[in-house]
């Protein structure tokens, strides 16, 4: 059970760091550390749910959104800023736009 909780807080550190380091810029760069389904177990939401929510960010709630940082260990900031990037690109609207 130790090694278990060791490779899931290396996982979570290894994810942690890309965020922050901004190599990680992909949820599927996030899955290929933790897949999907345990990256939805780890945040209390239903596979189908988190699937849909990834692929359109603004569907996340503050409350997801303050999950996810707990989860990763990185400001609240940080994980809105990483969300605000995913919907911008995937916009249309010159609203979202820089």
């Amino acid at each position: 059970m130790l090694a278990q909780q060791k490779r899931r807080a290396n996982r979570l550190n290894s994810i942690k760091n890309g965020i922050e380091g901004g190599t990680i810029k992909e949820f599927e760069q996030m899955f290929a550390i933790i897949t999907e389904t345990r990256m939805s177990m780890e945040m209390g939401i239903s596979f189908a749910a988190f699937r849909k929510k990834w692929q359109d960010p603004t569907d996340f709630t503050v409350k997801e959104i303050m999950r996810f940082a707990a989860l990763f260990g990185v400001k609240y900031n940080t994980m809105s800023d990483f969300l605000i990037h995913k919907v911008k690109a995937k916009s249309k609207s010159s609203v979202f736009r820089d």
